[in-house]
């Protein structure tokens, strides 16, 4: 019994020391969370300047490296920021981000990642670096399991740094690519030419098939997803589902692939909500790549935003069929 009470008392203790902390890195800048942070703020300064109707391109990296916002504004004559920043930021934050800068009459397109549609309610250890520095208030506005399970995931290097003041400053070789200097104001990215991909041939020779697990959609996505079709319906925002650009590899050829991503779009469907592209369309090959299967290199960005705009066609609200316009 006493040992039990003693275990008791030192994993309150152990938590309490946690919780404390990850409470004290708050606020604190990270090298880490930088790029991403910057990139908000370009994004969120050019969607702020549209007093109109405007398009909203939300994602992760696939958007920030795969579509020329300028040419899609210049088609619909619409105000279109290129909102994709980093899908390790996961689902939520992605979403609830995306709220602060869209108005009634906006309509948001949305290629995610496939990892986006298969999410559990712990935050990331990047999540989590990224708002413990840069947007604290939001972790707050979790719920309190998610804010637990978030304390959880902080890393022993990340409270290291924070405890030594933290760092705001761009740090590394991949500085060089992962730079605000490297976006335009509407957000997309610059300087990933052809010829700079060649540096990266190595490491996309290297890259295998994406693990898509069961092949299921997760509770919590559908959860997520779902609640955000919700508040845009309330909020007179129409949302266009779209499939994201992915390095082809044969094993996307197979059933499961196919199974998985009919999924995503009937899932879009069953809510009233468009979902525009064939996703083995958006499978291209490694030569329009530039240093991930995610991030294309600037012939792959011209073959995508073609194959979007075609997809989309010359009406862009005839996409928004049962939902606000």
């Amino acid at each position: 019994m006493r040992q039990i009470a003693a275990f008791s008392v030192g994993t309150f203790i152990g938590i309490a020391m946690l919780i404390t902390l990850v409470h004290f890195q708050e606020g604190i800048p990270t090298s880490s969370s930088k790029w991403a942070h910057d990139l908000y703020r370009v994004k969120e300064s050019h969607a702020a300047k549209s007093h109109s109707q405007k398009l909203l391109i939300v994602a992760g990296s696939n958007s920030l490296f795969g579509l020329d916002a300028a040419q899609i504004e210049r088609k619909y004559q619409l105000p279109t920021t290129n909102f994709g920043v980093h899908a390790g930021l996961g689902l939520r934050y992605i979403l609830d981000r995306s709220k602060r800068s869209l108005r009634p009459g906006d309509i948001v397109y949305l290629p995610l990642e496939y990892a986006l549609y298969q999410q559990e309610p712990a935050p990331s250890t990047q999540l989590m670096d990224f708002i413990l520095a840069r947007d604290p208030a939001y972790l707050h506005s979790l719920p309190l399991l998610e804010q637990f399970l978030g304390y959880t995931n902080v890393s022993f290097e990340r409270i290291i740094e924070g405890l030594r003041g933290g760092n705001d400053n761009y740090m590394g070789s991949s500085s060089s690519t992962y730079n605000v200097a490297n976006v335009d104001s509407s957000g997309n990215q610059l300087n990933n030419s052809s010829e700079r991909a060649a540096d990266y041939k190595d490491k996309l020779d290297k890259l295998q098939a994406k693990d898509i697990g069961n092949g299921d959609i997760s509770g919590y996505s559908k959860k997520v997803l779902g609640e955000f079709f919700i508040w845009a319906k309330e909020n007179d925002v129409c949302v266009i589902g779209a499939p994201p650009n992915l390095l082809k590899f044969d094993e996307y050829d197979a059933d499961r692939f196919v199974n998985f991503v009919t999924k995503i779009r009937n899932f879009y469907l069953e809510n009233d909500t468009s979902f525009i592209g064939n996703p083995t369309d958006y499978l291209l090959p490694k030569k329009m790549f530039f240093d991930t299967e995610y991030h294309l290199n600037e012939i792959g960005v011209a073959t995508r935003t073609r194959l979007t705009l075609n997809d989309l066609g010359d009406q862009l609200t005839a996409h928004c069929v049962n939902q606000p316009r």
